[in-house]
């Protein structure tokens, strides 16, 4: 009877350990705000409130839907991006018409500025100690508050509704926006108001160019994207003129095209630059054969903002959907990979800087911005 006793036990031992040993977790948390390796931004799908913030930790693990775990909530309606801004993250939640400030160590809401007008927040600059501007999707700026008491200060309305201004950059105490069909519009940081507004008019940005981050490089220059038919163009911009120093051109090969040669842009390209602010990395497609234009695959490439050179720096075959980039402080190339655009969980690819995937992070629903946070985060 004892024997058998001990027999039954075995074999219950044995099945648990079987069936432990069978179940891979997908993800494994790890402590919040400790060895965080980069965030990612998920869009999440329009109207069912799943946006996300994923943390991808140094050890490997990852834990997808930080702010619904520690907030007991969902983040909101389709999230657009991330600023660092006196010490918190800013995140621009562009359906829900808020703002959600999140701790960077705990991930925890200190607080949600909510827009009492209509509105679609998409990107964000502070434009001193207390003061941010927000772009929109319905033809305005929108003024907050970053310190308490969080709130929406002004909403400036520009002279277009169907249009109106994306990406923002701060560069010589002047704020930069991207102004769709108009050019590059200016202010003054201590005066951003709509009578002040002026244009750089010869820096026109087209619809694949509008969301392409805007680059301050280490002298102090403003690099703007802008894409015509048949080249891109890299424009560095002098902040105190205001004026176009220089244009680097890269043309496209639409006839007879060889293996290697550039035949035209992504839609939507991605723009991000080394810790130096000395090299530029952004999309292009190059041929794969020898056989016209029909054969392609995405590539990034590298602009030296010195020598005004650009190269190609890694290859990217296979990918198709790629909704964000983010190039991390050892030179990996991040891509945001919303497989089919149907609504599941899409992957971070990491791709080492000689080629190949390195490695690969299952995130939230479309990925779309990867964000890597500075040292003084780690501590």
């Amino acid at each position: 009877m004892h024997k058998n006793i001990l027999y039954l036990l075995s074999s219950f031992l044995l099945i648990a350990v079987l069936i432990a040993c069978d179940k891979v977790p997908d993800d494994l948390p790890a402590p919040i705000g400790e060895g965080v390796r980069a965030i990612v931004v998920n869009e999440g799908l329009f109207t069912t409130n799943t946006a996300a913030l994923s943390l991808i930790y140094t050890n490997g693990n990852v834990d997808w839907g930080i702010f619904q775990t520690v907030n007991n909530r969902p983040l909101g309606d389709v999230a657009q991006s991330l600023t660092y801004i006196n010490g918190y993250y800013f995140l621009a939640i562009n359906n829900s018409k808020k703002i959600e400030i999140v701790d960077p160590k705990t991930f925890t809401s200190v607080g949600t500025i909510l827009y009492e007008e209509a509105g679609s927040p998409r990107f964000i600059a502070p434009i001193n100690d207390s003061v941010a501007v927000v772009s929109d999707l319905r033809g305005q700026l929108v003024k907050i508050r970053t310190k308490p008491p969080y709130k929406t200060i002004e909403y400036l309305k520009l002279p277009t509704k169907q249009t109106g201004i994306e990406k923002l950059a701060v560069a010589g105490n002047k704020l930069f926006g991207v102004y769709f069909s108009k050019g590059l519009a200016v202010f003054d940081c201590d005066r951003v108001t709509i009578n002040d507004m002026r244009y750089i008019p010869d820096v026109k940005v087209g619809e694949n160019s509008k969301t392409a981050k805007m680059i301050t490089d280490a002298n102090g220059k403003l690099w703007v994207m802008t894409s015509e038919q048949d080249q891109l163009v890299w424009n560095c911009i002098d902040p105190a003129t205001e004026k176009v120093e220089r244009k680097v051109e890269i043309p496209y090969i639409k006839e007879d095209a060889k293996s290697g040669d550039i035949v035209g842009m992504p839609n939507y390209n991605r723009v991000d630059v080394n810790p130096t602010r000395t090299k530029i990395y952004f999309n292009l497609m190059r041929a794969t054969q020898d056989s016209g234009e029909q054969d392609k695959m995405q590539a990034v490439y590298r602009l030296d903002v010195n020598t005004h050179q650009y190269e190609p720096y890694l290859d990217l075959p296979g990918v198709e959907m790629m909704y964000g980039m983010g190039v991390s402080p050892d030179g990996e190339v991040w891509i945001c990979d919303c497989l089919d655009y149907s609504a599941q969980r899409g992957y971070v690819r990491v791709y080492r800087p000689q080629g190949g995937i390195a490695t690969s992070y299952r995130v939230g629903v479309y990925p779309r911005m990867v964000y890597f946070p500075n040292e003084e985060l780690k501590r």
